[in-house]
């Protein structure tokens, strides 16, 4: 099956997934304004677009003259693509009357309160029902080509924290640094950071996401490395903790710990379990130890599309049950204020009892420089 069929395939089995779950909310169809989501079930990356999904599987692509040669070239399948003219409320209440649609869901995470009372007043014949993370559902498990993106995101973003590991040394910016890495991300093939890289040194190192500042890097410090690539629209999401020179004694004590804790949570992320099972295998190791007031984030989320999936309100990691082909990272951390901290996290695929890592670099020693 050549990649165009492959890609035809999997994108009307995604289609029949959401379907589904629409036809269970008794509706008529779901109204998309998430890029992620557009993107998931039409491959069209633009980023200004809506979609209309039927209960029956229809699809109608809402965008405009920008992108007309965009969606062309990239959205396979049977796909209604409306350039919008006038107001876009307007646009997408002419498509919902002449779709026949009676009850409509809404992404509650991604209409305004505004837009969505303008919908309601332009079509009283309607009825709309906010709903939260239906697409969200389906994406969470991944499928071939997915998994495909994310290994090279991951790849990438791997290749590249190599690249700048030899200028992590006494007397570099944080921020030079930062900037080679999305530099390199892009040299190496990826489409840039999936997030602003975080690059925290010294006492800075204690702050969860102290994103890469004008700091200079000082003997004895930690650093913490948080990075990732996107490639193909799909996200990476790796940590690792360097130290420079000879650093203090507990900071290498509790490397070891946050080391042995995500030991612990990848070994607990086996299908049938669940997110909190993770946290609990980690936390309770820190816990353990003396240091479980300083892990105060959670253990993971998802990663795919968007860097962080399977952490909203309506599908956190900890009550998710784990599926066969979910990626989600585990990032254990100790923070110790006004001294430095240590996080390590890895990408990883549910794959029956034992998972896999996805991410790859060293870490069963502090790496120094």
């Amino acid at each position: 099956m050549d990649e165009q069929n492959q890609l035809l395939t999997l994108l009307n089995r995604r289609i029949a997934e959401v379907a589904k779950l629409i036809k269970e909310q008794d509706a008529d169809g779901l109204l998309i304004f998430n890029q992620a989501n557009y993107r998931y079930l039409t491959n069209f990356t633009g980023e200004e677009a809506q979609l209309i999904l039927t209960a029956e599987g229809d699809r109608i692509l809402l965008s405009d003259s920008r992108f007309a040669g965009q969606i062309k070239s990239q959205a396979p399948g049977e796909l209604t693509v409306i350039m919008k003219r006038g107001s876009q409320d307007d646009e997408i209440s002419k498509q919902l009357k002449q779709a026949n649609l009676k009850k409509v869901l809404v992404e509650g995470e991604f209409v305004s309160a505004v837009e969505f009372a303008n919908l309601q007043k332009l079509n009283p014949e309607i009825e709309f029902v906010i709903c939260e993370e239906l697409v969200e559902r389906v994406r969470n498990v991944k499928d071939d080509l997915e998994l495909a993106a994310l290994r090279q995101a991951i790849n990438i973003s791997m290749d590249s924290f190599n690249g700048i590991l030899p200028l992590i040394q006494p007397g570099a910016i944080e921020r030079n640094i930062g900037a080679k890495l999305d530099y390199l991300f892009k040299v190496n093939g990826g489409d840039g950071p999936s997030f602003d890289t975080i690059i925290a040194s010294g006492v800075r190192s204690a702050w969860a996401h102290g994103v890469a500042s004008d700091k200079m890097i000082e003997d004895g410090d930690m650093v913490v490395v948080d990075f990732g690539a996107f490639y193909h629209g799909y996200a990476a999401d790796i940590t690792r903790t360097v130290s420079v020179g000879k650093v203090d004694r507990e900071m290498h004590k509790i490397y070891d710990i946050v080391h042995e804790a995500q030991r612990r949570g990848i070994a607990a992320a086996i299908a049938g379990n669940y997110g909190r099972d993770v946290d609990k295998a980690a936390r309770d190791y820190i816990t353990q130890q003396g240091y479980g007031e300083y892990f105060g984030h959670g253990i993971g989320h998802g990663i795919g599309l968007e860097i962080h999936e399977l952490c909203q309100p309506a599908l956190p990691f900890g009550k998710q049950k784990l599926i066969n082909n979910m990626v989600h990272t585990v990032e254990p951390g100790i923070y110790l204020p006004n001294k430095g901290g240590v996080r390590i996290e890895d990408d990883i695929l549910v794959h029956d009892q034992i998972p896999e890592t996805l991410s790859t670099l060293p870490k069963d020693e502090l790496i120094s420089l």
